[in-house]
């Protein structure tokens, strides 16, 4: 209570400092008014400092490390001699997905391919034997981050080279990452030392033990690419060649060979570098001695793991970053508010849409990203502090964890809102196996991640070609169980890849394939591109699954999902049967029955464990704004007129089959554990709703008046069906009963879209706001213009302004 009480008081204790000598103003000062504030003299002097303390004669300072990154980059593409090919864009690099976006952004920006290397579980730096794994002929160049400070396993890196080189002919080449690490040593050298071979790059931004503002530094391991990253850092200009232009204008550059760009480092940031360097060894050692408290008072402490740094090596400790074996929410909340600030400093950067193309399953970074947590060790924690800070987390993990001794399995049951009623789980022996979902990113199939993302303890892996149907991962992330699922951004059209293939392995038990092309107007459009897709991507993951039942594989389940619409329209009141003759009338229902029989054949042939399901017309939230339910909600929130689809007499809505998605998951799940291989299923909707009894609801729930029109698409538009009708029999004799009734979910969907209205604008699914899905109608992204009508009437020009008026406010 004692040290509680010390520092009550006191400030809270940031993660970060910025370090500033107390002459800096004094020397910055002088360089702004010496009348040369660019790349000059002062720059020189600071580099000069760091050739000496680096022990590198090849040190540049440029505006920043990411400049760094991108200049180790474009130095690499030009090919040097038999032993160095070049970089060319395409070309794959290996690097780690636990850092800073600066360290793998630029690799996107001069066109290169990711390949992700998972951790090293005891330090967080990269894994060298996933790093031997992975590494091909196809990879040029190796990058890592020394994280936190502590140096990753060099050696182990050296001999991948040395393999790489015995086995494709040239060694790929390393860049270092060392923003954390500046000062740190591998076996007595430093980092950016000469002596290891590498490009390496520092940050020398606000936060780092020391700081020019913003700034970096390149080391380079030879002096022809530190005479080129010279020239380059400024546009590829060589300076002191000014007075050599033919026309002896100074102020006319020479010839420039190779273009370049401007990331040089100006004297101002220089002259702040050179005020903070002769304080840069003092720092570091305060950064050790904390460093040291808590390696020695937390080493004991039960539900953390403590990094050490490997055999020879000297870490910086830019942070302190330890692993919280539970609980790491709570930990963090109560640190924050003991005034203590913790985090885990970057995001991995594979979640990132952009990387999207590039993901992979990396099973030690995320145990990792669940326990890392990164605190205070700065040259501005005094003793008392690192005191207090090694209490506060001793208190925690005596008091305040209650789970850092056992594991704890969550069992989850479906809840939807206050809805009770019908719940179901899927069993525990069903639990802690991998699924893969194809088509998991879009609407049936995200909902199906996150069903089970909530029922079960299985390990999710969704492949996803991220078209305009998914709208990247905004789905999943939306659902809030994105941290739980591996994505991989794959075509299946083109197969899986063979690193993807190596990643899932073989102890897959379920696979669902969702991964269609759904729009009907599309198949109709262009039906060649669509039927394809369809096909082909469902021949890619038959022949994945068929390669793994050769490997071994165990796989229990195989799940193709299709559609109603395969066995064309049903008149009147007719149902269909599961194995009723197909009749589908559009491009769209053709390749879903080819992709079903073609399924059939592989059943037959290879024995693989098929079931196949035939869904009806789902809702639910986060659909396509132009399907049915909520472009009702976004036409009636602004006053417009409703389409609804009729017969011919333009009297009768024409019908369909409607199922909440979730349902359609829940019906999954309930297959797993009581369908047979070889057999096909209906989720059926709960009732059949004519187009009209819905739109009028839907009105109802957001309390405004249905503008309606009745229209015979069917007659201008013959690849549509007005009808379409399965028997859920089947499934209803097995016990299936859907968990969510059809008003209540409907109404709960209407609430949710009201609640969520970006979900209604089509600017988000299209690159062009005026297309959809390679449609242009003439509603999309557009504000209605009063005054251009058919009409000449005051009354039509009044009523459409009306309406324009209303959009506006939504």
């Amino acid at each position: 209570m004692m040290i509680e009480q010390q520092h009550s008081a006191k400030n809270e204790i940031p993660l970060f400092r910025v370090f500033i000598a107390p002459n800096a103003t004094e020397i910055t000062g002088k360089t702004l008014h010496s009348g040369y504030i660019t790349q000059g003299p002062k720059v020189d002097a600071f580099e000069r400092k760091f050739k000496d303390y680096l022990e590198n004669p090849y040190t540049l300072a440029l505006n920043s490390a990411t400049s760094a990154h991108h200049l180790a980059l474009h130095l690499l593409k030009k090919p040097a001699g038999p032993n160095w090919p070049g970089l060319q864009k395409g070309d794959e690099i290996l690097s780690t997905a636990l850092t800073c976006t600066a360290t793998n952004f630029p690799i996107l920006a001069n066109g290169f391919k990711i390949k992700w290397v998972d951790v090293d579980p005891a330090t967080g730096n990269m894994d060298v034997r996933d790093l031997q794994r992975k590494i091909t002929k196809n990879t040029k160049v190796i990058v890592f981050v020394h994280w936190g400070g502590t140096p990753a396993d060099l050696d182990g890196v050296r001999k991948v080279q040395d393999y790489a080189e015995s086995i494709f002919g040239f060694r790929p080449a390393v860049i270092e990452d060392a923003a954390h690490a500046m000062g740190a040593e591998y076996h007595g050298i430093k980092i950016g030392a000469l002596d290891r071979g590498n490009i390496v790059t520092f940050s020398l931004q606000a936060i780092k033990h020391i700081t020019t503002s913003d700034g970096g530094l390149l080391c380079l391991p030879s002096e022809e690419l530190y005479e080129r990253a010279k020239l380059l850092r400024w546009y590829g200009i060589d300076r002191k060649k000014r007075n050599n232009h033919k026309n002896k204008d100074f102020r006319l550059e020479s010839d420039v060979k190779e273009y370049g760009f401007k990331f040089h480092m100006n004297d101002w940031n220089a002259s702040l570098g050179l005020a903070n360097f002769p304080f840069l060894g003092k720092n570091l050692a305060r950064h050790r001695a904390n460093a040291r408290f808590y390696d020695e008072n937390l080493r004991n402490t039960n539900g953390i793991r403590l990094i050490y740094p490997p055999n020879g090596a000297l870490s910086s400790y830019w942070v302190y970053s330890l692993f919280v074996e539970n609980n790491k929410p709570d930990f963090m909340e109560y640190m924050k508010n003991k005034g203590v600030f913790v985090s885990q400093v970057h995001a991995r950067n594979d979640t990132h849409s952009v990387c999207a193309p590039f993901r992979a399953h990396l099973p030690n970074l995320d145990d990792v990203e669940r326990k890392l947590v990164a605190i205070p060790c700065g040259w501005w924690v005094t003793n008392d502090q690192r005191e207090y800070i090694a209490h506060s987390i001793q208190f925690f993990f005596r008091h305040h964890d209650k789970k850092n001794s056992i594991s704890i399995s969550r069992k989850w049951t479906i809840s939807y809102g206050e809805e009770t009623t019908n719940k179901v789980s899927i069993p525990r022996h069903v639990s802690r196996r991998k699924i893969i979902i194809t088509g998991g990113c879009g609407f049936i199939g995200h909902h199906v991640v996150e069903h089970f993302s909530r029922t079960t303890d299985c390990d999710l892996v969704v492949i996803d070609k991220l078209s305009y149907a998914s709208l990247g991962y905004d789905r999943l992330r939306d659902t809030g169980v994105i941290d739980r699922v591996q994505v991989f951004a794959t075509d299946l059209v083109n197969g899986i890849p063979e690193g993807v293939v190596y990643e899932l392995g073989n102890r897959i038990e379920f696979i669902v394939h969702m991964a269609a092309e759904t729009h009907v107007d599309n198949s109709i459009k262009d039906p060649v591109p669509f039927i394809r897709n369809n096909v082909e991507s469902t021949i890619s993951i038959l022949e994945y699954t068929r390669n793994l039942l050769k490997s071994g594989c165990d796989l229990k389940r195989f799940f193709y999902f299709s559609t109603d619409e395969v066995y064309g329209p049903a008149l009147g009141t007719t149902v269909f049967d599961e194995w009723d003759r197909h009749k589908p009338t559009n491009p769209y229902s053709a390749s879903k029955s080819a992709a079903e029989n073609i399924c059939i054949s592989y059943e037959n042939t290879y024995k693989i464990p098929l079931m196949i399901v035939n869904v009806m017309n789902a809702f639910g939230e986060r659909q396509h704004p132009e399907k049915f339910i909520p472009k009702c909600i976004r036409k009636i929130l602004a006053g417009e007129t409703v389409h609804v689809h009729s017969y011919p007499d333009k009297r009768r809505a024409g019908t369909r089959f409607y199922i909440h998605a979730r349902n359609i998951a829940a019906a999954v799940g309930f297959l797993l554990e009581k369908g047979s291989v070889g057999e096909k299923y209906n989720i059926t909707g709960e009732k059949e709703v004519d187009n009209l009894e819905l739109a009028t609801f839907i009105a109802k729930v957001c309390q405004k008046p249905l503008i309606y029109e009745m229209v015979n698409h069917h007659a201008d538009r013959p690849g549509h069906d007005l009808r379409y009708g399965l028997s859920g029999a089947k499934m209803a004799k097995m016990g299936w009963v859907p968990p969510y009734g059809f008003e209540a979910s409907l109404t709960k969907s209407i609430k949710w879209t009201l609640q969520n209205r970006h979900w209604l604008e089509l600017k988000r699914w299209a690159e062009d706001p005026n297309i959809y899905e390679g449609i242009a109608p003439e509603d999309i992204g557009k504000v209605f213009d009063p005054t251009i009508s058919t009409s000449n009437t005051k009354k039509e020009l009044a009523l459409k302004k009306k309406k324009n008026e209303r959009l506006s406010k939504l």
